[in-house]
């Protein structure tokens, strides 16, 4: 074989090697490029999900805000229509009491936090044009009993008129003691009552309690 068939030759076989050569380096980048691409589609869905998640809890915690917010405001509306307007019907009839009054069975009471004697408290009455509450059945007395502040004992309208030692309503009618409840405690000459959220109990007029005024609602 001559010298140029030999470099022909080699050539030939150099040019092949390094063909193949080309071809497994571009085989290993395709391959190298498909794996990276197969992973950036791994995870690309799972950045998505994440996002996706955060939207959709973000949204929940929103829509919770705003019902909140909106509950909220409908109670303070509930509670302020219901202590400043206090408009109540019964039977065809509007009663209304005044600002701060709780209406019950047609009449108005407010009920007082301030501790003050029997008279004090029937003299503030009074300037509200109302007196200490008179108590004439079962249903105020339970209305009464469940609105007192804190629960704590509050004069009525009740005292003790000498001698005789009967108890007597400020409207000047006299107590049936066992027709809605009884007066607990001793009978002296200057004894009033006073109302708890259990029961109806006799005091010394000059003690100090909470007070509560009634008058008719309009």
């Amino acid at each position: 074989m001559s010298c140029t068939s030999e470099y022909a030759v080699f050539s030939r076989y150099r040019h092949k090697n390094t063909f193949e050569e080309m071809e497994n380096e571009d085989g290993y980048m395709m391959l190298k490029n498909h794996f990276k691409s197969r992973k950036r589609s791994k995870d690309v869905p799972l950045y998505l999900q994440y996002h996706c998640l955060l939207l959709v809890f973000g949204c929940i915690g929103i829509l919770i805000i705003i019902t909140a917010v909106i509950g909220l405001d409908f109670w303070f509306k509930k509670m302020d229509f219901s202590q400043k307007e206090n408009i109540t019907s019964l039977a065809g009839n509007n009663f209304v009491c005044p600002e701060d009054w709780l209406w019950n069975q047609g009449k108005c009471y407010r009920f007082s936090t301030f501790s003050k004697t029997w008279n004090e408290r029937q003299r503030d009455c009074a300037k509200l044009q109302a007196h200490l509450p008179v108590i004439q059945n079962s249903e105020e007395l339970e209305f009464t009993q469940k609105s007192l502040k804190s629960g704590h004992p509050s004069w009525i309208g009740l005292y003790m008129i000498s001698p005789g030692k009967q108890w007597m309503w400020i409207n000047e009618h006299l107590f049936m003691e066992q027709k809605h409840f009884s007066v607990i405690g001793s009978m002296g000459n200057t004894n009033c009552a006073v109302v708890t959220r259990s029961q109806v109990y006799s005091e010394d007029c000059d003690s100090k309690f909470n007070g509560i005024c009634q008058r008719d609602a309009v």
